[in-house]
């Protein structure tokens, strides 16, 4: 099982893999559930590139390739180079959901949707001789059958994090997002006792950050509620509880009980998917669920139960004119969003967005799977393209300027302390190691090679210490990740971006760059069937 090298990109935070003593952030956590499926008779290992060389000459009878549409460009040159070895090469993941018809010149066997049912289906018609060139599964899975991953496949020494999943699906409809597409609004749970063993597991091989994989956390309310319980129980009982990371709408402000068990849960850090402060922006992108709230003030109690808030936020939409690159500025600083995954509004195939503009003739080229590279796919409709990129590039520098940065952080801290009774009782590092030092001597090292950093540095550990001295070592921890933000700004969205597309030997009759697919959750729904048996073609 192999799993591709990423690109550069805002979530790798590739420019701090000395400082942080990782080779990668998170495992491939879908190879190594598949890996759980292998029958025993069966020899698995979990290769990733991330962390170390493949090997192409391995003595092996398949190879399993997953992978993100960010990788599309190395997915395929590690199939080519093992099918020109004589390997038999399956390929799968959310790639292979959204791109499939880009994928399949490049593998022997193509896997669409969930793999739980699907890949010990193909194991066991391989052993028989009788394996099909392509597996679809159309129905949903049952989270029940979803296996805890095998974790001592991997190495787990080179990763910053490990990975919990414990829902799949959303039930909002924005109009831009895939994750629907693939799992559908209908929310599935996996039972709380094998998340807290699955918990457990990442806990007894010495992980101390793991990231709760759902993108939406809070889609089923009364599930979350009951898991975050049991968590909480669970974590608080360690001597040193393990920091989660998190995913959910902002719309969860309403919810105090739920975002007090956030709190005891020990989750210190939350994404959410903001997207604009424009009311015109969220309507026009079906983000109802944000379009009536006071998005200053929900982010603001957010942050008062203890938590990092991170938010993801797109320009251009239709209704996106040239002042939209102030608006957005303007609403990250006074919210005091310290961390902003800012992007270009992408057409992901599939989705109602991306059939809406091919349509309409909107779609300039394929798409690719980074959103924070200065290029889109989309033609814009309220200002030249080049505007748009010029714009979107220019805000993105000024976010990660060192005066943004630190109002934004010390307003996220100033909200551990604005609600009387409410202490900061997060727990965000983990377990005391040696190495701890190093990072502190590294981090050092950076902030003082120039006048400038070491201004910003001061002030942030200043901050603190004069509004939640006990945050200090929180503090401390993100100065690293403003070390990769603001490398990021300058080396990688300040460069002019080109992609070439490997459309050659693709079916692009339906379609011209080649994207499509027969994976659409949302559609399916209305004809829904609880899953008995894998759907081939």
């Amino acid at each position: 099982m192999v799993y591709p090298r990423f690109p550069p990109s805002f979530w790798s935070f590739g420019y701090i893999k000395d400082v942080g003593g990782f080779s990668a952030i998170m495992p491939p956590l879908g190879l190594a559930i598949l890996a759980a499926l292998v029958p025993p008779e069966f020899d698995v290992q979990i290769v990733d590139e991330n962390v170390e060389p493949i090997d192409f000459d391995a003595d092996c009878d398949i190879v399993a390739l997953s992978a993100m549409a960010i990788q599309e460009t190395r997915l395929f040159e590690i199939a080519d180079s093992f099918r020109e070895r004589g390997r038999l090469v399956c390929m799968g993941g959310p790639i292979c959901n959204v791109l499939p018809e880009r994928c399949r010149p490049h593998c022997d066997v193509l896997f669409e949707g969930e793999g739980e049912y699907t890949w010990p289906q193909f194991l066991a018609e391989w052993d028989r001789g009788e394996h099909r060139t392509h597996y679809v599964q159309l129905d949903k899975i049952d989270m029940r059958d979803s296996p805890a991953p095998r974790v001592g496949l991997l190495k787990l020494d080179q990763y910053r994090l490990g990975c919990v999943q414990t829902t799949r699906g959303c039930p909002f409809k924005c109009e831009f997002c895939d994750i629907i597409v693939t799992y559908g609004r209908k929310v599935r749970a996996k039972p709380v006792a094998h998340v807290i063993a699955e918990l457990q597991q990442w806990a007894d091989h010495g992980v101390d950050f793991i990231t709760l994989a759902d993108d939406n956390l809070i889609g089923d309310r009364a599930y979350c509620r009951t898991m975050l319980r049991a968590v909480a129980a669970w974590n608080r009982a360690r001597a040193v509880p393990v920091s989660l990371y998190a995913e959910m709408s902002v719309d969860a402000v309403r919810d105090p009980e739920l975002l007090e068990l956030c709190r005891e849960a020990n989750i210190t850090e939350m994404f959410l998917g903001i997207e604009t402060p424009r009311r015109a922006g969220l309507s026009e992108t079906a983000k109802v669920q944000n379009v009536t709230l006071d998005l200053v003030a929900a982010v603001k109690t957010i942050q008062s139960y203890g938590m990092v808030v991170v938010a993801g936020m797109i320009v251009g939409f239709d209704s996106d004119d040239a002042d939209v690159f102030e608006d957005q500025y303007a609403f990250l600083q006074e919210a005091g969003i310290p961390i902003v995954m800012l992007g270009l509004l992408q057409a992901i195939p599939r989705t109602p967005l991306y059939e809406r503009l091919e349509r309409a003739g909107r779609l300039r080229s394929p798409s690719q799977g980074n959103n924070t590279l200065s290029f889109t796919n989309i033609e814009p409709t309220c200002m030249p393209y080049d505007q748009l990129v010029n714009g979107y590039r220019e805000l993105f520098t000024r976010l990660y300027g060192f005066q943004a940065i630190g109002d934004r952080w010390l307003a996220n801290v100033d909200t551990w302390r604005a609600v009387a009774g409410r202490k900061w009782l997060q727990k965000p590092l983990g377990r005391w190691r040696p190495f701890m030092l190093l990072q502190t001597l590294l981090i050092l090292r950076w902030y003082v090679a120039r006048p400038s950093r070491f201004t910003f540095f001061c002030r942030m550990l200043g901050g603190t210490l004069a509004r939640v001295p006990a945050a200090l070592p929180q503090t401390f921890s993100y100065l690293a990740y403003f070390i990769h933000l603001r490398e990021y700004a300058d080396k990688v969205v300040a460069r002019e971006w080109t992609f070439s597309y490997a459309l050659e030997g693709v079916d692009t009759r339906a379609n011209r760059f080649g994207e499509g697919g027969r994976i659409n959750m949302v559609k399916a729904e209305a004809t829904y069937r609880a899953p008995s048996s894998s759907t081939q073609a």
